[in-house]
């Protein structure tokens, strides 16, 4: 038995004439009787009742008709749903991120790929740069805002290649404990930090934070002294609210710590960039939409977004 079978008693059902079947059908009146006898061959059963003046179902094919009707219908839904999984329209995508800090920078994007995909269900997932690029490439999320080095050829990991791609960036901050002597300053110049202790993020795992941070101090004249590490953004500020130091931190994490920290801007007013990774060769529609709304969003709404006063 196949759904051309079902599909075939289903319209005679409906109709009750053989003929009229066939018509809806498309297809000759002949094969579609034969098909329903090879169908009643094979059940065992009469399915229809036939006389010259009518056509009716047996109390079998009645019975069979509610279950071949739920089977029509699941197949219908499940090809629907298959297509559109296969546009993007549905389905699952995966979203690693950096730190929590990132969070409040994510609804423009969410919201433009919502409206687009409704039906497609958005997973965050917080993990380190260096986690994204193996998680992208292992295909156990679909794409991942790190701060990787943005690359115009696409990174090989493990065989599979990666694209690394910027899509905003966030001005640094100077952090400082809320007594710090540059506490109250409005702008300030790198080497009026020179022989502070830092807190950073660690070099390694892989990361282009610590690498940056480090540079900038260079370029400025000194190389800061590193006091403290934090593998995440809100460890190494509640460090440094703490106390234990001053740090350059991204824009995006003053709202939630304003009250807790005191933030100047540089006057070199240096960045670091936020770059997205997805696999150069995932076929997804969905990822493809998504790629192409963050690169429409970002640049906008949360360059606008970041413009606090600090």
């Amino acid at each position: 038995m196949e759904l051309r079978h079902l599909r075939y008693f289903s319209a005679v059902a409906r109709e009750l004439h053989f003929g009229r079947a066939a018509e809806a059908l498309n297809m000759a009146q002949p094969p579609l009787s034969q098909q329903i006898q090879n169908l009643e061959a094979e059940l065992g059963v009469k399915l229809f009742d036939r006389s010259r003046r009518r056509v009716a179902l047996t109390e079998a094919g009645e019975t069979f008709l509610k279950r071949a009707r739920v089977i029509l219908d699941g197949a219908e839904q499940a090809a629907v749903e298959a297509q559109r999984i296969g546009r993007g329209e549905m389905g699952r995508l995966a979203v690693g991120f950096m730190s929590a800090a990132m969070l409040d920078q994510f609804p423009p994007i969410l919201s433009a790929f919502r409206e687009q995909l409704p039906d497609a269900r958005v997973e965050l997932v917080q993990m380190p740069s260096d986690e994204q690029l193996a998680g992208v490439a292992g295909g156990h999320i679909d794409v991942g805002f790190g701060d990787l080095a943005a690359s115009a050829e696409p990174t090989v990991v493990n065989g599979t290649p990666v694209r690394i791609e910027t899509v905003w960036r966030e001005e640094f901050l100077v952090a400082m404990p809320p007594r710090h002597r540059l506490a109250n300053s409005t702008v300030l110049d790198l080497t009026e930090l020179a022989g502070e202790p830092f807190v950073t993020l660690p070099r390694a795992p892989a990361t282009g934070f610590y690498d940056q941070v480090i540079g900038l101090c260079h370029a400025a004249g000194f190389s800061p002294q590193i006091r403290q590490e934090a593998s995440q953004l809100p460890a190494a500020l509640a460090l440094i609210a703490s106390g234990y130091g001053v740090g350059l931190m991204p824009a995006c994490v003053v709202q939630p710590w304003r009250e807790l920290i005191a933030f100047a801007p540089l006057k070199t007013r240096p960045s670091i960039a936020v770059t997205l990774l997805s696999r150069a060769d995932d076929p997804s529609p969905a990822v493809a939409s998504f790629r192409q709304i963050a690169d429409a969003v970002s640049p906008g709404l949360i360059e606008a977004a970041l413009r606090r006063p600090v």
